[in-house]
């Protein structure tokens, strides 16, 4: 059967890349047109004149709305894996892991205000994975970085506030796993394992909240399913076939949930 993986990651990659030139062409018409001056129900904020900042999106006595506003927001992600492989053991018997999801990152959004109802975004980030519990004779990473493409849907809750749900494709690329124990520990070592770009999926539940005119507050839930396959390997510097690996680490199980906040700027 063939690999539908590229097929997918190239898929995402088209779809990051219509968010991202919707939410330009977005930009250069406002920036090109006046804004019209009739209210429309998808547009309930009074229009901007030309010269003027941004209509605030909170409007006294009217819920929440983000239609054709630009979003840029900066985020933070903080996770669990759902899936974690033994690395060693502690003097006192606890078994030190490393996890293929969660960890720490960070990233930015590029999103567009479709509706009342539904956002397009666009996220560039990465996210680092370490050893746990940590230890002194040992250090352990997992990186990646990602090209996500999510479809949200909002509930208006009221004037400065909305639920913003979503479901999305992700390209996850440069997985590298990076693990050193002291030499003097049995079986210790330098080992690296490169693993190939992927594909994965995602769904997302946020709150978001106005702070200030178009100041915006995102904090929400990511919850994501991949699977990364080993490509290369190395121990000590020196090369290595793939199928010397253990089977948890030649197909490494990326699933995790994320703590997302961020600060976005609409326009």
């Amino acid at each position: 059967m063939k690999d539908r993986k590229p097929q997918v990651g190239m898929l995402t990659i088209i779809l990051f890349i219509l968010v991202v030139s919707s939410v330009g062409t977005a930009f250069a018409q406002t920036e090109g047109q006046a804004a019209p001056t009739i209210k429309t129900e998808e547009q309930a904020a009074p229009a901007a004149q030309p010269g003027e900042p941004p209509a605030p999106v909170v409007q006294p006595g009217e819920p929440l709305n983000t239609a054709n506003k630009l979003r840029l927001q900066l985020e933070g992600y903080l996770g669990v894996g759902l899936d974690a492989n033994k690395v060693g053991t502690t003097t006192g018997g606890e078994d030190v892991k490393i996890s293929g999801g969660g960890g720490f990152g960070g990233g930015a959004t590029l999103g567009y205000g479709l509706s009342r109802s539904v956002d397009i975004d666009g996220t560039l980030g990465f996210q680092v994975s370490g050893l746990y519990p940590a230890v002194e004779n040992a250090t352990g990473t997992f990186g990646r970085t990602f090209l996500l493409a999510t479809v949200k849907y909002k509930i208006p809750l009221r004037e400065n506030l909305q639920w913003k749900f979503g479901v999305g494709v992700g390209y996850y690329m440069g997985g590298k796993l990076d693990i050193d124990i002291d030499q003097g520990i049995l079986n210790g070592g330098h080992r690296i394992v490169d693993y190939k770009n992927t594909t994965g999926f995602h769904a997302t539940g946020e709150l978001d909240i106005a702070l200030q005119r178009n100041l915006m507050l995102a904090v929400g839930l990511k919850y994501y399913k991949v699977d990364y396959k080993a490509d290369t390997t190395t121990f000590n510097g020196i090369s290595q076939p793939v199928s010397s690996l253990p089977s948890e680490y030649r197909d490494l199980k990326g699933d995790g949930v994320d703590i997302t906040v961020g600060l976005g700027v609409l326009f």
